[in-house]
Parts: C-alpha cells; structure tokens; sequence
C-alpha cells in the first residue's frame, strides 16, 4: 500500500512540473517585457517608469504563482520519500513476525529502522547488507531525508532568483523529482535483496506488471479468509 502510495505522489509530481513551467515561462516573459522598455530608453528607468510600473505589478504576482506552483511538487515529493521509509519500516516488521519469536521479536521491536534492515538477516543466521555500498547506503540518505521532513524545523534563504537554481537547503531535503525516484528505486532494491539474503520469495506487489493490472486488484490490500460453516475450527 504505502509503496504504491508512494509512485502515486512520484507520478503527481512529475504532472507539477507542468504547472511550474508556464509560471516559470509567464515570469521571464514579463522579464523580457522589462528589458525591452529599458531599452528602448537607453537604460534611464525613471523614463520609462510609466510603462515599467504595470510590468513590476504583474511580475509581483508572477513571482507568488510561481511560488504557489511549486507547492503541490514538493509535497508530493515529500510524500514519495516519506511513504518509501514506510514501506520498508513496514515489510520489515512484517518479516520479522515471520522469522523472530519471543524475546528476539520484542528486541528487535526496539531497534532503529536502519538496524532492523541490517540485523534481521543476521539473527536469523544469515548474511547482512554491506553498509558501505549500494543499495544500503542510499537507503541510509533516505532515512536521513525523511528525519529532515518529518522532524522540519523551518529554514530560511535567500532566493535571488529561481533562474540561479534552487536555495541550498531545498536539495539538502530530497526535494527533487530524480531524489523521489531514487527512493522508490532504492526501497525496490532493498527488499529485492532482503529477499535473497533470507531466502524468501519477493513480496507479490514488487512483481513486474503488477502496476499495469486492473485496478481493483492492485488496490486490494485484504487477504480474504472464507470460513467453512461445517468446519469446527
């Protein structure tokens, strides 16, 4: 659920990038609008103060859409990278319900997310994920982002201009669309590799095609048990 959850926000903000490009293009229209009324008069701006000041009141309210444009790319960036960890925090549990009983289950509920990962397949007496490479150490860096969006606690910078590039602190945070694809990727291949390492069969909704199946059956979260009315159990 939270993985497909997850591809949705991926999916909506790549559709944002739309939105953010007309607003982007309506700013350095007006942009180009200024330039040229500056030049037709040499530069002397107080001369051309009349035919400038309607252009300054449009790019004022340019400037709030694009601002307002980005709004639903980075929240749904934000979800994709949040839903991701849930996912893993999720399937983890799950296999350690599979695998840990007793004292061993009630540790382990205690342990970081990170930790889970990297002693599940340990205390079942197999081999663990190499945390000096891939895919556990961009796996590190989303927990790491989603610490950052989760526990968020306001940052400010300058933003000159969107044509210089995003504010430091954006990046810093994943909120970029080939960050939010890094983690749907990375989750696939974490629990692709859980997999093998403790020899169970990938879960049924990592298979491939499965996003391209009727949608009643992909959204369908339930395993239905029928109970026999003559059964005594």
């Amino acid at each position: 659920m939270y993985y497909h959850a997850a591809k949705v926000c991926y999916k909506n903000a790549k559709s944002a990038l739309k939105d953010i490009g007309k607003s982007r293009k309506y700013f350095l229209d007006l942009r180009n609008n200024e330039s040229a009324i500056i030049g037709r008069y040499n530069g002397n701006t107080s001369e051309a103060y009349s035919e400038l000041e309607p252009i300054y009141i449009q790019m004022e309210n340019a400037e709030h859409k694009i601002g307002a444009s980005y709004g639903p790319y980075f929240q749904n960036i934000s979800l994709t990278h949040i839903l991701c960890t849930t996912s893993a925090e999720s399937h983890i549990n799950i296999k350690s319900k599979e695998c840990l009983k007793g004292k061993f289950r009630d540790i382990f509920e205690k342990v970081s997310l990170e930790g889970k990962w990297l002693f599940l397949p340990k205390f079942i007496g197999e081999n663990s994920f190499d945390q000096g490479a891939e895919p556990f150490q961009s796996f590190s860096k989303l927990i790491k982002i989603r610490n950052e969006l989760i526990h968020y606690k306001g940052k400010k910078e300058n933003w000159e201009s969107f044509e210089v590039g995003m504010p430091k602190f954006v990046t810093n945070l994943g909120l970029s669309l080939s960050m939010a694809r890094k983690s749907l990727q990375v989750i696939k291949e974490m629990i692709l590799e859980l997999s093998k390492l403790i020899d169970h069969e990938p879960p049924y909704w990592l298979r491939d095609g499965y996003d391209n199946l009727p949608t009643d059956i992909v959204t369908n979260f339930f395993e239905i048990k029928i109970k026999d009315n003559n059964s005594k159990i």
